[in-house]
């Protein structure tokens, strides 16, 4: 599979719900070489980064909304190694605070403002898709990549942004991780 290809459709699926969500959607840049391919499980990298372009949109919006200055673009960077291919995302959303770094990975927990199942109505079903707030993209996201021998890791840099770099080992180099 070629992870450009699967980066482009989860960046389009992202910027879809931020411009439902906002209104607009930041503009996302990808560097690498499009016709790269290595032997990966698609639809896994897809959700992985449409995971974390979601959170990177977000986080530039809601930084930017109220702002004369243009959105910058959310910068994505997709490595060839040797071992692994790595993708990282870039954003300038204002970074998160160091006392949430911990809490990341952390099923339920959410750095969203609003909770989306408190906009649920009485008969279960919401009216529309929230962005954030469900608690569960980040740890999933690591849990795929550390199945096949990758991981997921996140920087943050306050006041600024983020960096997350998502390590994948190329298959059929790596054995299961089985308890």
């Amino acid at each position: 599979m070629s992870p450009f290809h699967v980066t482009r459709n989860a960046i389009d699926d992202a910027r879809a719900m931020c411009y439902r969500e906002y209104g607009n959607a930041p503009e996302v840049t990808i560097y690498g070489d499009p016709d790269f391919t290595f032997p990966y499980v698609p639809s896994h990298l897809n959700h992985m980064v449409f995971e974390l372009v979601k959170n990177s949109l977000r986080a530039v919006e809601e930084r930017f909304m109220d702002d004369e200055r243009v959105a910058p673009p959310i910068r994505i960077i997709i490595a060839d190694g040797i071992e692994d291919v790595t993708i990282k995302i870039s954003d300038e959303g204002a970074g998160i605070p160091r006392r949430g770094l911990p809490k990341l990975f952390t099923y339920l927990y959410s750095t969203a403002k609003t909770n989306p199942m408190d906009e649920v109505s009485d008969l279960g079903i919401a009216d529309t898709v929230t962005m954030a707030g469900y608690g569960h993209g980040l740890p999933i996201s690591r849990l795929y990549a550390k199945y096949f021998g990758g991981d997921l890791q996140i920087l943050s840099m306050e006041g600024y942004g983020t960096d997350a770099y998502l390590h994948l080992c190329r298959l059929g180099d790596s054995e299961e991780p089985l308890p």
